[in-house]
């Protein structure tokens, strides 16, 4: 589907074409001048939002609305522009709801060449559909008496709106990765968006704490900075102290509070960290040898000790992930800078941390393969939101020997939660894993990286605490399998 932006004397052009399949001519003047609704609905039956619109689909005169954010309806008049201002009245008829604001209350207003008003309708209460709660919209009179109400089409003249409530279903979930690590300096601030995709009641929200801590050794506040839109809300973290210990892990667990009447989904933690300190040389960059930001099919190959057919035979599997740079700001410590944008201007410079690695596809809604973990199971769904936790950012962090080596030294997991669950069809679970992990890693050829890892995904219900894999991961597809290993291995599982 295509939605082209048009600037507004542009876009009331393509309010003339007529509303339904049957009659594509375009009006003018000539057949009169008219006012009518153009709430147009994309191929999800969602509105698609003024000033966007989409050439050749109909203007609708009815929406079931299952969410409660703010509605936004054009009401357009066609015609030239304007040498005085024109009112248009409209009656909305409220059934089964107490709690409607609408806006503007009984009349649009035009004028010169703003041809287009917009009636915005917030329903501040958790309607019952069984009731068949309704908005009844039409359009009344013009103050201009050679504007008519309706466009000149028997079949859609859009000289009313109906607006049905269907079941409505409330959730939230906490957006983006589940762990964010800051430097450590007093005032610094990390922004925690929540999301609600069919909206919230700003009621339910104006007295809820959104989050508990249930660990932290550092002092912070948190604060409700705004409501960003009627489906995002934003808080705001602040560290009131300065990290001063270089060897301690400062850390600050957070757990998202249940809402009553909403669903939550996602993880439910996030965590704000700062590791212990390293002395490294950033020049080494290591990180850079396991990634080509110029290639977004990059991928790194492991092998899994594992017993991916549950034949009773452990072997080495292979797999691959698509592998990427860690962004971070000019400010973090390891930050490598990797492109000026061709200007002088340091603003928008991107920088990569030196030692970090994500496993990540640029593809919407797509994920990868990290360390094999598709395979852990046999009923997973793949899409990102699904499981996002097969996209895992980051992923890796490498500690040089001595600080300084560019041939070997230690790599640790990232310590975080994911996500990983099943679709709708298999049942709709979400199971959340902790994951961490510590291994080596060292040039064994010239340009080829080994590196060395036990994981460590932790879920009570599935694996009753820990469970840990071993794996072989390689900056190259180049490689040959090391022996096979004297221990035992995990097999597939299902999530149920």
């Amino acid at each position: 589907m295509k939605v082209t932006k048009y600037l507004l004397a542009v876009l009331v052009l393509t309010f003339i074409v007529a509303c339904d399949s049957d009659d594509n001519r375009s009006f003018s003047n000539e057949n009169g001048r008219f006012a009518r609704f153009f709430l147009q609905l994309d191929g999800n039956d969602d509105p698609i939002v003024f000033p966007n619109v989409e050439l050749g689909r109909s203007a609708t005169e009815f929406y079931s609305k299952d969410n409660v954010k703010t509605l936004k309806i054009p009401v357009a008049l066609t015609s030239e522009p304007l040498n005085e201002t024109v009112t248009l009245s409209y009656r909305a008829t409220i059934t089964g709801l107490d709690n409607v604001i609408l806006e503007p209350t009984d009349e649009f207003t035009f004028s010169g060449n703003q041809l287009v008003d917009t009636l915005f309708i917030r329903v501040n209460e958790l309607w019952d559909s069984s009731l068949n709660p309704t908005i009844d919209l039409k359009l009344l009179e013009s103050s201009d008496p050679d504007i008519t109400i309706g466009a000149p089409n028997d079949q859609l003249s859009n000289d009313e709106l109906l607006i049905n409530f269907s079941d409505l279903s409330l959730q939230y979930s906490i957006v983006g990765p589940s762990r964010v690590d800051v430097t450590g300096t007093s005032g610094e601030q990390v922004a925690i968006d929540v999301n609600f995709p069919n909206g919230y009641i700003q009621d339910d929200l104006d007295n809820f704490e959104f989050f508990t801590a249930t660990q932290s050794n550092f002092n912070f506040r948190l604060e409700r900075q705004q409501f960003i839109s009627d489906d995002l809300v934003r808080l705001t973290f602040t560290i009131e102290e300065d990290f001063t210990n270089d060897d301690l892990r400062y850390r600050t667990n957070l757990a998202i509070n249940p809402l009553d009447g909403y669903t939550q989904n996602g993880s439910p933690f996030f965590t704000i960290i700062r590791e212990p300190l390293t002395i490294r040389d950033k020049s080494v960059n290591t990180a850079s040898q396991f990634y080509d930001a110029g290639d977004p099919f990059y991928r790194t190959y492991g092998i899994h000790w594992f017993d991916d057919n549950n034949s009773g035979l452990c072997e080495w599997s292979n797999f691959n992930a698509f592998t990427n740079p860690v962004i971070v700001s000019a400010d973090d410590p390891n930050a490598i800078l990797a492109d000026d944008n061709g200007t002088t201007d340091p603003s928008d410079d991107i920088y990569y941390h030196a030692f970090r690695i994500s496993f990540n596809t640029f593809l919407e809604n797509r994920t990868t393969n990290p360390f094999n973990l598709k395979r852990w199971f046999t009923n997973e769904g793949t899409n990102g939101d699904t499981s996002p936790g097969f996209n895992i950012i980051p992923a890796l962090e490498f500690f040089p020997a001595n600080g300084t080596s560019t041939t070997q030294g230690t790599v640790q997991v990232i310590e975080q939660t994911i996500q990983i669950g099943t679709t709708q069809a298999n049942g709709g679970i979400t199971e959340f894993f902790n994951i961490d992990g510590i291994g080596t890693y060292q040039e064994i050829s010239p340009g080829l990286i080994e590196i060395s890892v036990d994981i460590n995904l932790t879920n009570n219900r599935l694996f009753g605490g820990t469970r840990t894999d071993t794996y072989r991961i390689y900056n190259s597809s180049n490689f040959t399998d090391p022996a096979d290993l004297m221990i035992d291995c995990k097999v597939p599982i299902s999530l149920q």
